[in-house]
């Protein structure tokens, strides 16, 4: 079985756009990006206790190909679930094969 066929979710990236308005507060808004093949796993529970010692929380992993553009901070949808990215990694090597482990948090998840 190959990884490409473990990647059974589709999700939409966005990009936060940051704007001023006249009162001296902040708005955010997001733009879709294109949409990417990923797989969603729960963090064991071994993986939330080391991230409860750092100060960016996750809850889930998405592991998806190299060729998604995401930075800490971005959103990824999948249906109507919302995740915030919150680290990147890419454990193959540094090239471009292999694929990404991006630590994110469900948003209005209880920890």
């Amino acid at each position: 079985m190959s990884f490409t066929s473990l990647l059974i979710d589709t999700f939409t990236p966005q990009k936060p756009t940051r704007t001023t308005d006249s009162q001296g507060g902040v708005t955010i808004s997001y733009t879709n990006g294109t949409d990417f093949e990923g797989r969603l796993s729960k963090l064991t529970i071994r993986e939330v206790m080391a991230q409860d010692k750092e100060t960016a929380k996750a809850t889930h992993k998405v592991y998806c190909l190299t060729d998604v553009d995401l930075d800490p901070e971005d959103r990824i949808l999948l249906g109507l679930r919302t995740f915030t990215v919150v680290g990147i990694q890419r454990p193959s090597n540094l090239t471009t094969d292999g694929h990404l482990e991006i630590k994110v948090r469900e948003n209005d998840y209880e920890f």
